[in-house]
């Protein structure tokens, strides 16, 4: 893409976390941001702080599994500030559990924040990229999608699905002039753990370490806007999500895979 100045930018979940550490990428390229989140009181500091590094930022408070919220916030960025260059789908919620224990109700919910607001925000915005032939689509699945854990089934499933619909995506709509890029992260220290609490004390525990064995939301962020800058297809972020997809391609490894989350499981009863 080149010179990234005065690209209008649209950034869910920009109040913390990865969505945050991208939108400080962008503003200092000369991006004009708008910034979504749910938190509005962590989107207005967000805001405050991306103003001061010298942003034009215009901040949104947006349910992303909100439909009717997400089409009106698009309607008033296309009518009111103009053409969208550049979409960011980075909200998202976890849930770790196994399969048993998880609810339909949760299922739905996860759907709807991690896949359907992707998806809404992508139905919102396409139409216009398409007649102007014309934008870059940026979808943010996980790692899990390769490491399908115990306790991690409806997260990997679900992001799994997005990683699937925005790399077909890409091919897609190509013929219009849009690129679509599918960004897998690994465990990144962010505010996104803090709610998982674990059903077992090697789980509970392994989410009180996340600082000292993930990667920092700044580096994901930066790594993001680079994938951007460079219009890649894919960017897995982590060679150890190249490790976990590769794994997949090969019986010998794909079974020690297996077994991995055998012992897991083991190790729960």
């Amino acid at each position: 893409m080149g010179d990234m100045k005065g690209k209008r930018v649209l950034i869910t979940g920009a109040a913390s976390g990865i969505g945050l550490c991208a939108a400080e990428e962008f503003v200092k390229a000369g991006c004009e941001l708008v910034a979504t989140d749910i938190d509005g009181e962590g989107l207005d500091r967000a805001v405050d702080r991306l103003r001061s590094a010298g942003g034009v930022v215009h901040g949104r408070v947006v349910d992303v599994s909100d439909r009717a919220a997400v089409e009106e916030m698009a309607r008033w960025v296309l009518e009111e500030l103009g053409d969208l260059d550049i979409l960011i789908n980075n909200a998202g919620i976890g849930h770790s559990a196994e399969l048993a224990d998880t609810s339909l109700e949760t299922w739905e919910r996860l759907m709807a924040v991690n896949f359907w607001g992707p998806l809404y925000h992508v139905y919102a915005f396409l139409p216009r990229m398409i007649e102007r032939r014309s934008g870059h689509i940026v979808n943010v699945s996980s790692g899990q999608a390769f490491f399908r854990l115990p306790t991690w089934g409806a997260y990997a499933t679900i992001k799994l699905a997005l990683g699937a619909f925005s790399e077909m995506l890409r091919f897609e709509v190509r013929k219009y002039g849009i690129k679509v890029t599918t960004v897998y992260p690994f465990m990144v220290d962010t505010p996104f753990y803090r709610g998982i609490e674990g059903e077992t004390l090697g789980a509970r525990l392994s989410m009180r370490l996340v600082p000292y064995y993930s990667m920092s939301p700044k580096r994901v962020g930066r790594i993001l806007f680079k994938a951007v800058k460079k219009q890649k297809a894919v960017e897995m972020v982590s060679v150890l999500n190249d490790v976990g997809y590769y794994a997949r391609l090969l019986p010998p490894a794909a079974n020690l895979v297996s077994t991995i989350g055998n012992l897991v499981l083991a190790r729960r009863e």
